[in-house]
């Protein structure tokens, strides 16, 4: 009995190892000289007895290696030959970017539950980069094609252009035959331009009224009040105020030799209200206030201040006349 099972079991061995060598695996590409970053096809074909449950490598990874990228899997065939042999097929679209020697590895194709298997032959392939033909003459680079510009294109630049031409030519005409504003002895009506000091009084007693720092609007209070201070001085007293920061004005100012104490209100007020702009101190309605009544106060002093020396230098150009 005991030799029964042994000669069982070498049969089945023989029957066995008759299948493996029945099984036959091959991988094929077109050439073996591939390019870097070109797609290239390897075909795999594995050719089984009749009757075999292949078990396919799913080659589920997006590398063939670690030189080589699967980009595409097409799709299993299965045909038999006159033998009635099983034949499987699959074509695998492949990319490498090596160049110089590289290695299709050998693949592994199985029977059901892998009971058997075989082994494709690895391949060498040699890759290089696209190949330049040195030998062709360098050609120039072809300049931009013209394209012939169509009237439906230039008609709106044309229609701009005339609307231009239009509105230039009324101005041209409406400023020379204008007639000139004259009053009732003949004579051109110039326009009236307001004294500073008119002008610095009147500006003062609009932004009170407006009542800005008891609205919440304390910026744009002394904004407002530094603005007008500015435009006084640099119309009254030929300063360039309103380009100046306030330390050049007070320092243009120091120079004009008017009292301390009319100097000082111009000041107080000049750095309460950069305070105020630029470092958001909250000034307290006593400030905002005096800050009022301080500039007044300048205006006016300053005002008098500038007849009376006007009126010193008169009378001593009358003398020495």
């Amino acid at each position: 009995m005991k030799h029964c099972f042994l000669t069982i079991a070498l049969l089945l061995g023989l029957a066995g190892a008759a299948m493996a060598q029945s099984l036959e695996a091959t991988a094929k590409v077109q050439d073996d000289h591939v390019a870097v970053g070109k797609p290239f096809a390897l075909d795999l074909t594995l050719k089984a007895p009749y009757g075999t449950v292949v078990e396919w490598n799913p080659f589920l990874a997006d590398t063939l290696s670690a030189q080589i990228d699967i980009l595409k899997r097409g799709d299993l065939q299965r045909t038999a030959d006159a033998d009635s042999n099983i034949i499987v097929q699959q074509q695998l679209t492949l990319m490498t970017f090596d160049t110089g020697y590289i290695q299709v590895p050998s693949l592994q194709l199985s029977t059901f539950h892998s009971q058997l298997s075989t082994f494709t032959d690895p391949i060498s392939l040699y890759s290089t980069t696209i190949a330049v033909d040195t030998t062709q003459v360098f050609r120039p680079l072809v300049p931009p094609i013209e394209h012939p510009v169509s009237m439906k294109e230039v008609f709106p630049w044309l229609l701009g252009l005339l609307i231009l031409i239009i509105i230039g030519l009324a101005i041209w005409y409406y400023m020379k035959h204008r007639k000139p504003r004259v009053d009732e002895n003949g004579e051109p009506v110039r326009r009236s331009k307001v004294p500073p000091y008119d002008k610095a009084i009147g500006d003062l007693e609009s932004l009170k009224q407006q009542k800005l720092w008891q609205a919440g609007k304390v910026k744009e209070y002394y904004c407002g009040l530094t603005d007008i201070a500015r435009e006084y001085i640099e119309g009254q007293f030929q300063v360039n105020a309103v380009e100046m920061t306030t330390d050049d004005i007070l320092q243009e100012v120091r120079e004009l030799h008017f009292d301390e104490a009319l100097y000082g209100k111009l000041k107080d007020t000049m750095e309460l209200a950069d305070l105020v702009k630029f470092a958001k101190y909250s000034a307290s309605a006593l400030e905002s206030d005096n800050a009022m009544s301080n500039m007044t106060d300048f205006v006016n002093d300053s005002y008098a201040h500038y007849q009376a020396q006007k009126a010193k230098e008169e009378e001593e150009a009358r003398q020495h006349a």
